[in-house]
This record gives C-alpha cells, structure tokens and sequence, in this order.
C-alpha cells in the first residue's frame, strides 16, 4: 500500500488523459512481468495459462479493472475524495470473503460494512453539486473490483502473481488502446508512465496479490487506510488540494466504522453459515 498510494500522484502529475495513463502502464508492465515469468519463475505464459485457466484471466481483468476504475476516478474527482472512497476496501473484501470464501467475518464486522457505506454516501453528496459523482462511482467501482480481486487470489494461492500482472496489464492496453494517444507526449509524461509502469505499478500490485496467500481477505484489506493518509498527504502537499467538509466527515465515519469493525474483542459472535 506504501507504493500503492503514489498511483493517485503520478496520475496527477502527468500530463496525460487517463487512458493515455491506462495504456502504458498496461504495455510496460506486460514487459516486465513477461520477464519475471520467464527468468525468476522459469516457466512460460502459455504454460500458466493452460494451468491457471479463466481463474488467471479473471483475476487478470479484475486487476485491470481496479486499476483503470482508480485512474480513471482521479482523473474525474479529487484525490482525497478518491482514496477516502476507497479505504473501504476492507469491509468489501470482507464481504466478497464471506460470500464465496465462506471466511468467518463478525456481525459487528457486518454493522461496520454499513458504517462505511454511510460514510462513502456522505462523501458522495459533497460531489453531487460539483458534477464530480462519475469520479466517485468509479472510485468505488476501484473498491468492488478490489474485493473482488483479493477473494480470487485467495481462493487460488498457487496462482502466478506476476502472470496475473502483466495479463492485466495486457487487457488494459487493450482496453485503453483506441481512446488514449499513444506518442507525442513531453519528457516528464513519459517518466510518469516508467515509473508507473516499470517499477511501482508492477512492484506493488505483485505484493498486494502475494498477501491473500498468508492473509484473509479482510486482513489484506486492513491495510488499504495507508493509501488513504499517503495519498491524502500526497494532494494536500504536492498540489495543495484540501478535502472538502464533507470528505472529512465521511472519512471520519468510514475509519470510524473500519477501527470498530476490526478491534478484537473476545465475545465477537462469527456470522453462521
């Protein structure tokens, strides 16, 4: 989440539409994790796909999907409305893993689900009159995805984390290839797209997909609140962006309801299946 959360700074920084963003990012870490496959784990995409088969595409498209749904939204609202939104990730991963992991999660997890989803509607509201509600929608269409995403990588440990990258990064650039400029961008732009594409981008979503091999669902979602302070940080110190009122106020609600939902307590009840 660490290098996640400059996703939201490079995005702003570069002098590019988001699908000029989606593209290269998608085309550069197909390169880099073809070369992960076939160097680190010896073996090749072919091979992969015939062993992983559509739970290796689906988990691929979902990942293209966060990431396009998370440029796409910063590129649409501001970049504290966005993380905010999208620090309820864990309730939503912990749904997800309930749902098709059949992973325990607690009523009061439930209750703190409901939390979040009132605090995101408060965020919502602030940007219904400043025609700013596509960013959120897609932010949240980043956080589905997410949870999502992680319930896959969970259910199938054995998967190739670095496969699933470069294959997202493939039905990205797909994805992306008719809207987005592919030249003509300036010195500083294409910087962007390498450190995006080469070195953060691959290097942080092949951790976030290693961590459902030792973690839950809901326990790597617990994590998502560091995007959430980085990149507010990030806004307000890069491009002096201060959160609206109601961001704060929904921001406090949904970490209110994250803390509560995930604070042990020894007499919390599991929901029974």
């Amino acid at each position: 989440m660490l290098t996640i959360s400059t996703d939201s700074l490079f995005t702003r920084v570069a002098d590019a539409e988001a699908f000029d963003i989606t593209f290269w990012v998608g085309v550069l870490s197909v390169g880099v994790m073809l070369a992960v496959v076939v160097f680190y784990e010896q073996t090749t995409p072919v091979a992969l796909m015939r062993r992983d088969g559509w739970t290796l595409l689906l988990s691929a498209v979902l990942q293209a999907t966060m990431t396009t749904f998370f440029v796409l939204a910063v590129k649409n609202t501001s970049i504290s409305n966005v993380v905010v939104i999208v620090a309820a990730s864990p309730l939503v991963a912990a749904a997800f893993g309930w749902i098709l992991l059949r992973e325990t999660v607690s009523r009061r997890v439930w209750l703190a689900i409901a939390v979040c989803a009132a605090g995101i509607g408060v965020v919502v509201s602030g940007s219904l009159s400043g025609g700013k509600i596509v960013g959120d929608l897609l932010a949240m269409g980043a956080v589905i995805s997410f949870g999502l995403g992680v319930v896959v990588l969970r259910g199938n440990p054995e998967m190739s984390r670095p496969m699933v990258v470069g294959l997202g990064g493939l039905v990205m650039a797909i994805f992306a290839a008719v809207p987005a400029q592919i030249f003509g961008h300036n010195t500083k732009t294409w910087l962007v797209f390498g450190a995006m594409g080469i070195v953060f981008g691959p290097l942080s979503r092949v951790m976030l997909g290693s961590a459902p091999r030792y973690l839950s669902a809901a326990e790597v979602g617990l994590f998502v609140p560091i995007e959430t302070v980085l990149g507010t940080l990030w806004a307000f110190l890069i491009f002096g962006e201060v959160p609206a009122v109601q961001t704060w106020i929904g921001g406090a609600i949904i970490l209110f309801g994250l803390l509560w939902g995930i604070w042990p307590r020894d007499n919390q009840a599991p929901v029974s299946v």
